[in-house]
């Protein structure tokens, strides 16, 4: 079985995937917000039921919350773990547009691209505190962006 942490990041990252809020899982799952905002930061520990009743929530199985970590894609793990601002950012009309136009010229298909791009920023190094700002995705991307031009 999974430890509290990975349930954690599992958990994070169905919900991210699926576009969904802490509130709105909460509601579908039947559980109170508390609950399931401490089982995604890796507290408690939860009945099977609740188990059964977020993973419905989430649209996936109970194996893939708990179960072997090739079950889960690992794209959803890093960016479970991304800072919220990135996340924010890669739904802006700059980012998109940028991976449209970086996948044309690259000649791959643009959701690999969006996703690789992703991966990097979400591993890159950041200051050292606080959260990142747009202003440092936007130059992070374009030092991206400069990289794949040139290749």
């Amino acid at each position: 079985m999974a430890t509290s942490e990975t349930l954690g990041t599992r958990l994070r990252a169905r919900r991210r995937a699926e576009g969904l809020t802490l509130a709105e899982v909460a509601e579908r799952s039947e559980l109170s917000l508390p609950y399931v905002s401490n089982l995604e930061r890796g507290r408690g520990n939860p009945t099977i039921e609740a188990l059964q009743a977020l993973a419905r929530a989430l649209g996936t199985t109970l194996g893939a919350l708990v179960g072997d970590e090739a079950e889960f894609d690992p794209f959803e793990l890093v960016m479970a773990e991304a800072p919220k601002s990135l996340i924010a950012f890669s739904r802006s009309s700059r980012f998109t547009d940028q991976i449209d136009k970086l996948a044309e010229q690259q000649g791959v298909q643009k959701d690999e691209l969006k996703r690789k791009v992703l991966v990097g920023m979400a591993t890159s190094p950041r200051r050292s505190s606080g959260e990142p700002t747009e202003y440092d995705w936007l130059r992070l991307m374009d030092a991206y962006s400069r990289i794949l031009e040139d290749g």
